[in-house]
């Protein structure tokens, strides 16, 4: 099974930042766009796994659930990764609830290495990937700077999502394998 641990914003607020990544789409313009329903905050991906890395993984999920409460989560501005000029992964930033994002996906991360996985190669950023850039060439730095998602784009961070994600030619499905929930605010 291919697994990756996600935070997932309610439909409406997947529906706000889809729309906003609408209005950056042109025709031709070679980017892979994330179907609204897959819109998530990934915390960490871990790949391939078999039954007992599974099990392992709700565990940790359980635990880091454990360390703390829901919070209330905002969608921020638009951006890319490395740069707007160099693009290759657009996204939607978090204004409110990028620090807890961080603390949750820290104890993630411990929880994970406890059960025998290794540290992350990169260090966690919250951003929600709205799409793929396949010619770094193109400049986004205007068409970032002119489109904003809904300013009610808020949420409660009330759960941690386990994963599985298979792949197509259509692009990838995915299925939520376990919940872990946080406590009540």
């Amino acid at each position: 099974m291919r697994i990756f641990l996600a935070v997932f914003p309610p439909p409406g607020v997947q529906t706000a930042v889809h729309a906003a990544a609408e209005r950056l789409r042109r025709p031709d313009d070679a980017v892979s766009w994330v179907k609204r329903d897959n819109l998530h905050y990934t915390l960490r991906f871990l790949g391939e796994l078999g039954e007992d890395g599974a099990r392992r993984v709700k565990e940790a999920a359980d635990e880091a659930a454990r360390s703390g409460a829901a919070f209330e989560g905002v969608i921020g501005a638009l951006g890319a990764f490395p740069n707007a000029r160099r693009a290759r992964v657009l996204w939607a930033g978090m204004t409110t609830g990028a620090e807890p994002l961080l603390a949750l996906a820290r104890a993630l991360d411990a929880a994970l290495a406890r059960r025998g996985f290794d540290r992350p190669d990169h260090p966690f950023s919250a951003h929600l990937t709205i799409g793929r850039v396949r010619d770094p060439r193109a400049d986004w730095t205007e068409r970032l700077a002119g489109v904003a998602v809904d300013a009610a784009a808020r949420f409660t961070v009330d759960r941690l999502c386990v994963v599985e994600s298979k792949l197509s030619p259509r692009g990838s499905t995915y299925t939520v394998l376990h919940e872990a929930r946080l406590a009540a605010i």
